[in-house]
């Protein structure tokens, strides 16, 4: 691999990008990820118990099904191994793909409850000891009475989530009996009250599972998906960039932004990748001429990194100052190439 696209491409050089970029310009996809396998092995497991339905899933800033919708919130940082690194870093925990599984299915249960309702019957109200309406009973945070000694709630993972709510309820044993391994017959024999409730579980799904929805997934609001999210990674998870930026080489976000702005309310803007397509071949061309690297891929590889990092940043100029805003951008690349070619570094020749 040569270095200067080792330097420019390098964990910690991705990792600072993230977090100097709002999380609505990351332009992440589930398609192909980490996250989307979880998805289609979850939805997998309840299909085989005979639930067809399948929520809507979309990027958001936390894990949820939004109330009375069949809409699921997944958090965006498990869509990419760097994302979750960074995530892991910050909260010192990540999920592993069998606690995202196990997670799914518990949210899929809650677009269970609220496509088909439910909560409105009165065996489901029995079975819960749901008290008073539904969803306004919810509690307001996640500070709740807990019976370690409860022999009524399910506990898959060990955290008494079951017993904060009457929709947690029935989505922990929603997702405890959708296992293939039915390994909650052994684990909750004793315990009467949970076992009623799985039994009750299985009846719904038997009644519920194929039928149509009242409520359609994908239909009434989302919380928050990540095209609404302005805050950057950094300032969504309260982490600096500065565990990262010391090893970060070949980091460029902080030299483009001095260069280019954000696009503001100004009225007469272009953008700048648009300036760089347009110079690319001159500014290329020229750098190498003054320069003479050993290699002019090392020009190209950080051509290719300025456009990337111009287009994930939405950086634009003032058309009236594109002389100077060409100027600077040149300035920057034959700066960088010079010193990349005399130290290997494009850190200032140190």
């Amino acid at each position: 691999m040569r270095l200067s696209y080792k330097l420019l491409n390098d964990p910690a050089v991705v990792k600072t990008e993230l977090l100097s970029t709002r999380v609505c310009d990351l332009k992440l996809k589930l398609a192909g990820s980490m996250l989307q396998s979880c998805i289609d092995r979850a939805i997998a497991e309840v299909q085989e118990f005979g639930v067809e339905l399948r929520p809507y899933f979309y990027l958001s800033d936390a894990y949820g099904c939004v109330q009375n919708t069949a809409n699921i919130g997944l958090g965006f940082w498990d869509v990419s191994e760097p994302l979750r690194e960074i995530y892991r870093d910050a909260r010192g925990q990540n999920r592993d793909e069998v606690d995202l599984v196990l997670l799914l299915k518990h949210e899929i249960g809650h677009a269970f409850c609220y496509a088909h309702k439910l909560y409105q019957l009165s065996d489901f109200r029995r079975v819960f000891r749901i008290r008073g309406h539904f969803f306004a009973t919810y509690p307001d945070h996640n500070r709740f009475p807990v019976d370690p000694y409860s022999v009524d709630h399910v506990n898959p993972d060990y955290d008494h989530y079951a017993q904060k709510h009457p929709d947690d309820d029935f989505a922990e044993t929603f997702a405890t009996f959708i296992d293939p391994d039915a390994a909650w017959r052994e684990r909750y024999r004793a315990r009467s009250g949970a076992m009623r409730k799985i039994t009750f579980v299985a009846q719904l799904i038997a009644a519920y599972g194929r039928a149509a929805p009242e409520v359609e997934p994908g239909s009434g609001v989302l919380d928050l998906p990540v095209e609404r999210i302005r805050k950057t990674v950094a300032q969504f998870l309260r982490i600096g960039r500065t565990r990262y930026l010391r090893a970060a080489d070949g980091y460029l976000d902080d030299d483009l932004r001095r260069i280019f702005h954000n696009p503001g309310r100004r009225q007469r803007v272009a953008l700048a990748r648009d300036l760089l397509r347009r110079y690319r071949k001159f500014i290329e061309f020229s750098v190498n001429k003054r320069v003479r690297p050993h290699d002019a891929r090392a020009v190209t590889d950080l051509l290719d990194k300025v456009r990337s990092r111009l287009v994930a940043l939405g950086l634009v100029y003032d058309v009236d100052d594109q002389d100077k805003a060409l100027a600077e951008l040149y300035g920057l690349i034959l700066h960088k190439s010079f010193v990349f070619h005399r130290f290997g570094t494009f850190r200032n020749g140190q």
